[in-house]
């Protein structure tokens, strides 16, 4: 589940303003922050004025924290494509260190 009350915070923005801004009708914002899809993450990311990865990578940090290690050992399951390539990431950390793999072969991509 993503949660994105600290970036709405940041922004000054309620779920409402989210959904619509990220173009989502607000239903479909609240089953998106409860299983998204790669597109919604997209949407959700760059209405908040983030990168996927970082909206991504604060639910890491902000499930151990809040849950006291009860997403300690969530499992990321992914798999990535790049120029033939094939990455499988199982951790957010693992995928860090993919898209830093990635940033250094190809430079920065804002698409």
């Amino acid at each position: 589940m993503l949660n994105v009350d600290k970036f709405l915070k940041q922004n000054g923005m309620n779920k409402s303003q989210l959904a619509k801004k990220a173009g989502l009708k607000q239903a479909n914002l609240y089953a998106g922050l409860r299983n998204p899809t790669l597109q919604t993450i997209k949407k959700i990311a760059n209405a908040l004025n983030i990168s996927p990865a970082e909206l991504l990578a604060a639910q890491e940090t902000e499930g151990v924290k809040g849950r006291k290690g009860k997403y300690s050992r969530v499992k990321l399951n992914a798999i990535i494509l790049c120029n033939g390539d094939h990455y499988e990431p199982s951790t957010l950390q693992e995928l860090t260190n993919v898209c830093k793999t990635l940033k250094e072969k190809f430079g920065e991509i804002n698409d």
